[in-house]
């Protein structure tokens, strides 16, 4: 543990040292005029973008003293993304599996939505997700009365739901979150930031009483486990993104470390017991992406990543979740109707703190 507290203080120190070698380039406090050296602002236009992702949260899961990676079962994701000023909406739908995927893997009944806020420093994502049936993705790894047979090991009734948002704060004004994330602005000169931000998940895992074996056979698990709680991780990020005329390609690494609240319910012949435990969690998040940036229209391709390990103390078991997402997308710049632009106004005029 304490080689891990050693590595992490080192990568947050070469972040502040990187900072303050950035400061003596590019100040943090910067005139109105020379910031449109390096931010180009297109908040006032609405921008629509079609956006074709695999984004899939898998977890790794505590299973009878073993660790098994549980999947959903989900096509690739189509959304169209509309940006305008401090608001990003994403409205998507996936692709149906086919049969003989959901046969193999099952089905997966999934509901998500999520708004962004991006301002000048700061940046608020929000997410609500509930998902119902996953499949083992090392079922091999399992009993052979259970991995024995054609299909993948598969919790039918498994549901999760979860209420998620991340804060971040940027430092340095020559950087734009908002062309990377919204594409309301464009960043004309290379520049990068120390970002810390803080990740907050409120969470509920239940329905893993029932369990489809290889075969495809129904068993009735007599001892199992369901989780609740509310976890927080606070991360030390860096950002960079180098500008090529109209292509950019953008990097970023923020390492975490957090606290993980929740009760642990476990059901067995002997009955139901509760207990309420606190785990430390490391995590890391990193991602690229390179594209292309013009007044009317842009491209590009994203990879992100992240990966959480959580540490128990009472027993072998490991709670992570592993997102790896990849995006590409195309959208279009345009004048924004009055019917958007008026109501924008009049909220902005009534509620201040969201201009």
């Amino acid at each position: 543990m304490k080689y891990i507290i050693i590595i992490f203080s080192f990568f947050y120190i070469s972040l502040l040292v990187a900072q303050e070698e950035l400061k003596a380039v590019i100040p943090d406090s910067v005139a109105v005029d020379e910031k449109n050296l390096f931010i180009a602002d297109y908040g006032n236009r609405l921008n629509i973008k079609f956006e074709v992702s695999n984004e899939i949260q898998k977890y790794l899961f505590p299973y009878n003293e073993k660790v098994i990676e549980l999947a959903p079962n989900l096509g690739t994701r189509y959304a169209l993304v509309f940006n305008y000023r401090y608001l990003s909406i994403r409205l998507g739908i996936r692709s149906k599996p086919s049969k003989d995927s959901k046969a193999d893997k099952g089905e997966t009944d999934l509901f998500n939505i999520g708004v962004k806020l991006l301002y000048d420093k700061w940046a608020h994502d929000f997410e609500f997700v509930r998902a119902k049936g996953f499949y083992v993705r090392n079922s091999g790894d399992l009993e052979p009365i259970l991995s024995g047979g054609d299909h993948f090991v598969q919790f039918p009734d498994l549901t999760t739901y979860s209420i998620s948002g991340t804060s971040a704060y940027k430092f340095n004004d020559n950087y734009s979150v908002k062309a990377t994330q919204s594409q309301t602005e464009i960043q004309l000169k290379s520049a990068g930031t120390f970002m810390p931000s803080i990740d907050y998940w409120l969470y509920l895992f239940n329905g893993s009483d029932k369990i489809l074996n290889g075969e495809g056979d129904e068993i009735e698990r007599i001892i199992y486990s369901e989780f609740q709680g509310l976890n927080a991780i606070l991360n030390i990020g860096y950002y960079y993104s180098f500008i090529m005329k109209k292509w950019y390609f953008n990097v970023y690494a923020a390492p975490g470390i957090g606290m993980d609240m929740y009760t642990e319910t476990s059901y067995s012949p002997a009955g139901t017991q509760d207990q309420f435990k606190t785990d430390l969690i490391l995590s890391i998040q990193s991602g690229a992406g390179v594209g292309y940036n013009s007044d009317k229209y842009y491209f590009g391709v994203n990879y992100l990543n992240r990966y959480t390990n959580e540490y128990r103390y009472e027993d072998k078991g490991k709670f992570q979740t592993v997102k790896n997402s990849f995006f590409v997308f195309f959208g279009y710049r345009f004048k924004a109707p009055k019917t958007l632009s008026k109501p924008v106004d009049y909220i902005e005029k009534k509620v201040p703190l969201l201009k």
